[in-house]
């Protein structure tokens, strides 16, 4: 029984030092880039659109799979400095509660790509903070293209907050 207290104890230990080191983000934080971003209008009154950053941070890792749906989207999209700028909206899926609902991401009324399924839930959890559960959403995006081996790739780029938690 002693062994026992004495682990929790480490344990509960390791997690206060834990709390006390690990990096906090300002929610209160400005953001801003030098490159001014496009504006994107939206044709849905029902669709949230998320403040723009200016940074495209966030790599949505699911676009292999939908490269011809990414290479339509980029041959219509703007050129910027750091790729082609286009909005994307972020699209609940499935009806049921408290069961994994992938969030899909789509250009031009074509689905890209998926939010990974720890990014879907972070990002569904957003929402429900946000007071937005379920709703369909936007964000600027960035698509970047690379060539390699001379094949050309086509990654997707948002301009959202990193997901915490």
């Amino acid at each position: 029984m002693r062994e026992l207290f004495t682990t929790l104890f480490v344990f509960a230990a390791a997690f206060m030092l834990w709390r006390a080191i690990r990096p906090h983000h300002s929610h209160l934080g400005l953001v801003h880039s030098e490159e001014p971003t496009q504006q994107f209008p939206i044709d849905d009154e029902a669709t949230f659109k998320w403040p723009a950053l200016g940074k495209f941070d966030f790599a949505v890792i699911d676009a292999e799979s939908h490269q011809g749906a990414l290479k339509r989207a980029a041959a219509t999209a703007p050129t910027g400095a750091k790729g082609k700028q286009c909005l994307a909206t972020l699209h609940m899926g499935g009806s049921q509660p408290h069961v994994y609902k992938p969030v899909e991401v789509r250009v031009q009324g074509q689905r890209v790509a998926f939010l990974s399924s720890g990014d879907a839930s972070r990002f569904q959890r957003r929402l429900a903070y946000e007071g937005r559960a379920g709703q369909t959403t936007a964000c600027e995006a960035l698509l970047v293209e690379t060539v390699s081996g001379g094949r050309i790739h086509y990654d997707i780029r948002l301009d959202l907050k990193e997901f915490r938690h």
